[in-house]
């Protein structure tokens, strides 16, 4: 009886609360290789503004990059500020491939493409004098790597790395 009344402390132990998994974000390939390639368009985009003329608040390239690359963009963003270096001009990019997208795991490198970075439409000047680079920089084939971010519910690039230049 005293049992029924709840008098009485149980021994049993409470389950542990169940911890959230990561539900992978795209259905299928497909949606996932043009979500990284809407994401890295957004990426391109900040980045024309991030090395602009008059530095900025580095604030936007938060919504675009994470991780240690967040980090090394942060750091550089200091030393060209420091140098009083910008860059101009136009990057573009195509021939974008999936390398990878993982279903499971968690938010991190959810997604990795294969594409060609073309940046040879960009130069580095100083007080409106170009001082770099002295030949144009070839098109070359760049891994790029996301993270998903849940709370804004989109992709982040957290690593950049060329593979081979003047491949594309």
């Amino acid at each position: 009886m005293a049992l029924l009344s709840g008098c009485v402390p149980s021994d049993a132990a409470t389950p542990p609360q169940p911890t959230p998994t990561f539900v992978a974000p795209y259905a299928t390939d497909e949606e996932a290789l043009a979500a990284a390639e809407e994401a890295y368009g957004e990426y391109v985009r900040v980045m024309r503004e991030f090395y602009s003329e008059v530095p900025t608040d580095p604030a936007p390239i938060y919504e675009v990059a994470s991780g240690e690359h967040l980090e090394d963009l942060l750091l550089e963003f200091d030393e060209r500020a420091a140098k009083e270096t910008y860059i101009l001009g136009e990057q573009s990019f195509d021939q974008i491939v999936l390398q990878r997208y993982s279903h499971e795991g968690s938010t991190n490198e959810v997604i990795a493409v294969y594409l060609c970075d073309d940046l040879s439409g960009m130069s580095i000047y100083r007080h409106g004098e170009k001082i770099g680079p002295e030949n144009p920089v070839l098109p070359s084939l760049t891994q790029v790597v996301f993270d998903f971010d849940e709370n804004s519910d989109s992709l982040k690039v957290s690593a950049r790395d060329l593979w081979e230049s003047g491949s594309c």
